[in-house]
């Protein structure tokens, strides 16, 4: 499946895709937000294409990992690794970089790290629950899209 990146890894700018102007709006310093981490985007984030979050009405977030620099608007294949389940509603698929990548499941990714993107993403809004990679694929799946 594909992911579209809308703030790379170690930048500190909210970015969204916006469908009607077909373009990426920046919209203010993370760390206004979110002051985990300085405000810093600990991972690549961005979202999965022809699919739908029914709470936030637009594509489902994802969570990649990736050994490469990544950048706005850069497209890539990736695999589900985790489902992270937040108290709003608002989910979040975690997933790898397919071409640099070994990560397959959430235990794989190294405790630091798991910590930082718990701490980061469930900062406004709790996680309530870390689902398996077989989860997320369902997650996708009923949500219009998997490859």
């Amino acid at each position: 499946m594909k992911a579209v990146i809308e703030i790379p890894k170690g930048d500190d700018r909210r970015r969204h895709y916006v469908a009607q102007k077909k373009e990426f709006v920046d919209f203010g310093p993370i760390k206004e937000i979110i002051p985990v981490n300085n405000g810093v985007m600990p991972v690549d984030y961005g979202f999965l294409p022809d699919t739908r979050n029914i709470k936030e009405g637009d594509e489902i977030d994802v969570l990649v990992l990736s050994k490469e620099k990544l950048s706005v608007g850069q497209s890539l294949d990736v695999e589900p690794v985790a489902l992270l389940r937040r108290d709003d509603g608002d989910d979040k698929i975690v997933a790898a970089d397919r071409t640099t990548c070994g990560i397959k499941k959430w235990e794989d990714i190294d405790a630091e790290s798991r910590k930082t993107i718990v701490g980061y993403f469930g900062f406004r809004h709790k996680i309530v629950s870390i689902e398996s990679s077989d989860c997320a694929k369902q997650y996708i799946e009923r949500a219009g899209g998997i490859d």
